[in-house]
C-alpha cells in the first residue's frame, strides 16, 4: 500500500480533464467539475486552518443535496477521518456518534448548525464556505484514519467502524474495477438513498472518470419519472426498498435506456426482481457490501443475475455472486472450521481494504493483522464459487428443535402482501422456544389466507402461527426492518396462549 494518498492529485486531474462538464445535480441546480473541485478545496483550507490532524475527526450531517458531495471531497482532502451522520438519526443518535467517535468538528447547514454547537462541537456551515485553490494541500498519511461510520445497531447500540485513507483509495479502485464498462462523460447516475452510504461510493467512481451524479433526497416521484423519462440517465443506484417504491408508483411503465442498476444492501426476492426487470430489462447487479468490508465484496453481473433468477432461485438464501478483486470469503461452522461446498455458515471476509478497526463503549479495538472479520451473516458458497446469503447469525430462529432462517418464510410470503413488506420475527415460547409470526405492512384483511397459502409451500415447522397487520414496520437509518423491533411491538400488543397450538391475542 502507498505510504501516502495525494487526494488533491486526484482531484485536480479530475477538474482538469472536466473543467465545464456538469458532475452533480439535484434534479434542479448543478455543479460542474470545476466548481466542486473549488468548494472542496474551500472546505479542507478552512480544516486546515483551525489546526485539523491527520486522521482526526470530522463530522458531515448533510441531507441529499449538492454540498453533500463536495463536503465530502473537502473533508477527505483535508485528511480528516469523514464521519458521516445519516440525517434521519434521532437527536440522541447524533449525540451518541459523536461521543462514541470522539467528534470535535461538524459540517453540517446552518439549520443544524445550534445543535451541533450547543453539544460543544465547533461548526462549519456549508453556506458559509468561499471556493479555494487547493494544489498546495500534503498528501495524506495512508494509515491515517480515513473514515467512520457506524453500523445499524440492529444487535445493539451502533458499533463506529474505522478505515484508514489508505483503504479508502484502494477501495475507490476496487468499485471501479468491478464495472463491466466504465461510464465516462455524459453518463449519469440517478442517486436517491442517503449519501452517508452507498450512493456516496458510487458518486466517487463515477466522477473519478467524468461521468455526473443526479443525486435526489428521497425516492420523490415526480422527479423520478421525469429524470427517467428524459432519456438522460443511464444507471440507477435501486435497492431493494428502492425498487420495490418504484414498481408500486410505475407499475405499468417500462423506462429504455438504463445499462445498469446497482442493487444491494437486503435481498432482492424473485417477485422483486421480476417487477424491476419489467421496469428497466434485464440490468439489474447486485453486490454485496458491508460497513466493515467496502463493496463489492461480491458481485453477480446483470447477465448471471438474469440467468440465476430465470433458471436457479429458490435454494437456501440469495445469490450474491462472486468475489470481488482483491476479496477473500471463507464460510465457517460453530467450531471456526471451513464448511464444504453447500454447507451454511457464518461468512468471514478479508481484504485489504477491509476495517482497521472498531470503537465500541470501551475504546478502540484494532483489526489484527492478517486476520479475518467475522460478519455475523450465514451463507454458503455454490459449486460455481458464488456465495449465497442466507440470514444472519442472530435472527436463526430455534422452534421445537429445528433452526430456521427467517429470510426464508419471507422470500415465500414476498407475493403474498400485494408488493408490501413482509416481516417474520418471533414470540418467546416455553413449549417452542419460539413461535414464528409473520408481519405485514398495510396488507390487506385478506392477507392472512393468502399467506398462509404461499407458506403452505413450507415445511411445516417453518409455517408462522399467526399472520398480522401492521400499518408500517420500524425501520433504522438504512432503511432495513430490524426484526427485534419488530417484536417489541408485537410485545406490546399481543400476549402468547402457550402449548401445542399457540396462538396470538390481542392484550
Amino acid at each position: 500500500m502507498l505510504s501516502a494518498i495525494n487526494w488533491a492529485h486526484d482531484l485536480k486531474a479530475a477538474a482538469d480533464a472536466f473543467a465545464d462538464l456538469p458532475c452533480v445535480s439535484d434534479g434542479v441546480d448543478e455543479l460542474r467539475f470545476r466548481d466542486l473541485a473549488g468548494l472542496a478545496g474551500g472546505l479542507a483550507h478552512r480544516l486546515l486552518a483551525v489546526g485539523l490532524a491527520p486522521g482526526e475527526p470530522v463530522a458531515t450531517c448533510l441531507r441529499n443535496g449538492l454540498p453533500a458531495v463536495w463536503a465530502s471531497a473537502g473533508v477527505r482532502l483535508a485528511g480528516a477521518a469523514e464521519t458521516p451522520l445519516n440525517p434521519a438519526f434521532t437527536e440522541a443518535e447524533r449525540r451518541y456518534c459523536l461521543e462514541l467517535a470522539g467528534v470535535r468538528r461538524v459540517v453540517t447547514s446552518r439549520r443544524e448548525a445550534a445543535f451541533f454547537a450547543a453539544l460543544g462541537a465547533a461548526v462549519i456551515a456549508v453556506e458559509d464556505i468561499v471556493p479555494a485553490p487547493f494544489v498546495t494541500l500534503p498528501p495524506v498519511p495512508s494509515a491515517a484514519w480515513g473514515r467512520i461510520s457506524f453500523t445499524s445497531g440492529t444487535t445493539g447500540r451502533p458499533k463506529a467502524i474505522v478505515h484508514t485513507h489508505g483503504a479508502r483509495w484502494i477501495a475507490n479502485l476496487l468499485q471501479r474495477a468491478s464495472f463491466a464498462a466504465m461510464p465516462g462523460p455524459g453518463s449519469r447516475v440517478l442517486l436517491m438513498t442517503p449519501f452517508t452510504h452507498g450512493a456516496g461510493l458510487l458518486a466517487a467512481a463515477f466522477l473519478d472518470h467524468g461521468a455526473a451524479v443526479v443525486l435526489l433526497d428521497g425516492v420523490d416521484p415526480p422527479a423520478v419519472e421525469r429524470l427517467l423519462a428524459s432519456g438522460t440517465i443511464d444507471h440507477v443506484f435501486a435497492p431493494p426498498t428502492v425498487l420495490a417504491k418504484l414498481a408500486a408508483t410505475f407499475p405499468a411503465r417500462h423506462f429504455p435506456g438504463i445499462r445498469v442498476v446497482f442493487c444491494g444492501t437486503a435481498p432482492l426476492t424473485p417477485t422483486l426482481y421480476a417487477r424491476a426487470r419489467a421496469l428497466f430489462g434485464p440490468v439489474v447487479r447486485i453486490t454485496y457490501g458491508k460497513s466493515e468490508v467496502v463493496n463489492p465484496i461480491a458481485v453477480l453481473p446483470p447477465a448471471a443475475c438474469e440467468a440465476y433468477y430465470r433458471d436457479e432461485s429458490g435454494g437456501a438464501g440469495f445469490c450474491v455472486g462472486w468475489p470481488g478483486t482483491g476479496v477473500e470469503i471463507a464460510i465457517r461452522g460453530e467450531d471456526g472450521g471451513d464448511l464444504a461446498t453447500g454447507e451454511i455458515g457464518e461468512v468471514h471476509l478479508r481484504a485489504q481494504h477491509m476495517l482497521a478497526g472498531l470503537i465500541d463503549g470501551s475504546g478502540f479495538h484494532a483489526t489484527p493483522a492478517g486476520g479475518w472479520h467475522e460478519t455475523g451473516d450465514l451463507g454458503r458458497i455454490d459449486a460455481r464459487g458464488r456465495l449465497h446469503l442466507v440470514g444472519r447469525t442472530a435472527d436463526v430462529i430455534k422452534s421445537g428443535g429445528y433452526k430456521i432462517h427467517p429470510e426464508e418464510i419471507e422470500t415465500a410470503l414476498a407475493g403474498s402482501a400485494g408488493g408490501g413488506a413482509v416481516a417474520v420475527t418471533t414470540m418467546p415460547s416455553e413449549y417452542w422456544g419460539e413461535v414464528i409470526v409473520a408481519v405485514a405492512e398495510g396488507a390487506p384483511a385478506d392477507w392472512p389466507a393468502h399467506a398462509a397459502a404461499a407458506a403452505a409451500t413450507l415445511a411445516k415447522f417453518k409455517r408462522p402461527r399467526a399472520y398480522l397487520v401492521l400499518d408500517a414496520l420500524p425501520r433504522n437509518a438504512q432503511g432495513k426492518v430490524p426484526r427485534g423491533t419488530v417484536r417489541e411491538r408485537l410485545l406490546e400488543r399481543y400476549r402468547l396462549v402457550d402449548g401445542a397450538h399457540p396462538v396470538l391475542e390481542e392484550r
